[in-house]
């Protein structure tokens, strides 16, 4: 067998995790269908990634659809708003390019509140994924985080927000643009900001371990 097919070869190693993601991001956008669910896949997604992101040993599927079940309810908790919020987001941008230049503030008032949305939920969803705590709480503690790690919060939100630029900055991109999210995009991001998260999040989880020794 050539060196390059053994399992502990990097090109393996990179090969599995590529086509691991494809899995991922299959379910996540399966998941995402029927709208009221989209929280709960994206969770999923996130738990998944993060655990590849770590080197754990874990069952792609098996670990995707758990994590689905498990965090639904609770991810209603800030899906439903998020979705509510971006919706009135959408319409008020809309409503305000039809009043012409002297809206632009307004706009420029509403997208970065939109952002600063973004930047809150990209440290939201992992901590549902992995921490149990009330909606509230995990809201308090996703905004700590990305104000204290300002730098990764801003790295994750241009992540969030590559396609979407690329695609209207690019025009003629935007079928491969849109392909590339079919195929691989929403794990493939996800897992980009899982490396950008992980220390932190594994400082919280070492945390909550030792509190957990503690209180036994």
């Amino acid at each position: 067998m050539p060196s390059f097919l053994r399992p502990d070869s990097a090109f393996y190693r990179a090969w599995s995790a590529a086509a691991d993601l494809v899995v991922i991001n299959l379910l996540t956008l399966l998941g995402c269908l029927p709208v009221v669910t989209a929280g709960s896949a994206l969770t999923a997604c996130a738990r998944v990634v993060m655990e590849m992101a770590r080197d754990e040993d874990t069952y792609t599927v098996r670990t995707w659809w758990r994590s689905f079940r498990t965090n639904f309810l609770q991810s209603l908790a800030w899906w439903l708003p998020a979705l509510a919020g971006g919706a009135l987001a959408a319409w008020m941008n809309l409503s305000l390019s039809q009043l012409g230049g002297g809206a632009s503030a307004m706009t420029g008032l509403v997208n970065a509140g939109v952002l600063v949305g973004v930047g809150v939920l990209v440290w939201l969803v992992p901590l549902v994924a992995f921490f149990d705590n009330t909606a509230s709480a995990h809201l308090a503690n996703a905004l700590r985080l990305a104000i204290g790690g300002l730098g990764r919060t801003a790295v994750c939100v241009a992540l969030v927000a590559a396609p979407t630029v690329l695609a209207l900055a690019l025009p003629g991109a935007r079928a491969a643009v849109g392909w590339f999210m079919v195929l691989l995009g929403v794990a493939f991001i996800g897992y980009l900001m899982a490396l950008v998260q992980r220390p932190v999040i594994d400082r919280l989880r070492e945390a909550a371990r030792v509190s957990t020794d503690e209180q036994s």
